[in-house]
């Protein structure tokens, strides 16, 4: 077993004292160091201690010192060992989805490209702490303002209810209907001479507006 070397009281003192050494008030080094500050080995490499060395004075000097540098197999097995602060916890991340579907004209009904798109957005908020989903309901411009903000409402709670069946909590799902506002295209009255010819084409390109907008606001647990 590996032990430092231990020398007299006298010849210690004699020691320290040519060598200049010194030792803080607040904690007593018990191993012997030369004028450079380096301890003083025997010819086989081991540590000369004072003759006040004790194994609390070694152990003392904490886990980088002197007494586990010469002497950790001699130590209190804790005295030497190297403990690992922990990692400090990540931050939840901050995550957001959206996603939108368009509605046949004068329908609240989801078709089956809505319904894709919603399935879609339940799978990738699986495991997402969840703040809010909103639901936002739109609709085009033919028709009274009253129609058009009941029939976006509907649109927006026909969302919700397709999200609730997929088993989303209905609590935190808010729902809102804006009507004809915000569109995504603006298309010119059906004239003769006109890009829109009739009805039907005024129908087609006003198909963008009729939409609902899903987003999701929420927190990624971190890993």
């Amino acid at each position: 077993m590996k032990t430092s070397a231990k020398i007299g009281g006298v010849v210690a003192a004699l020691m320290i004292a040519a060598s200049g050494a010194t030792f803080a008030a607040e904690q007593v080094n018990p191993y012997v160091h030369s004028t450079s500050g380096e301890i003083v080995k025997t010819g086989s490499g081991l540590c000369l201690r004072t003759g006040f060395w004790t194994p609390a004075l070694a152990e003392a000097l904490g886990v980088n010192g002197d007494g586990c540098a010469c002497d950790a197999d001699i130590l209190d097995a804790n005295a030497c060992k190297v403990v690992e602060e922990p990692a400090p916890a990540k931050a939840a991340e901050k995550v957001t989805f959206s996603a939108d579907m368009l509605f046949d004209y004068n329908r609240a009904t989801l078709k089956p490209e809505g319904q894709a798109v919603l399935d879609d957005l339940v799978s990738r908020i699986a495991g997402v702490d969840i703040e809010v989903i909103l639901s936002t309901g739109y609709a085009d411009r033919i028709g009274s303002d009253k129609f058009n903000e009941k029939l976006s409402m509907q649109r927006a709670e026909t969302v919700k209810g397709y999200l609730v069946s997929k088993g989303v909590d209905a609590a935190l799902i808010q729902t809102e209907g804006k009507g004809e506002s915000d569109p995504v295209v603006n298309c010119p009255n059906p004239s003769r001479k006109g890009q829109i010819k009739n009805f039907r084409e005024l129908v087609k390109c006003l198909a963008p507006n009729r939409r609902a907008v899903v987003e999701v606001v929420g927190s990624r647990p971190a890993e």
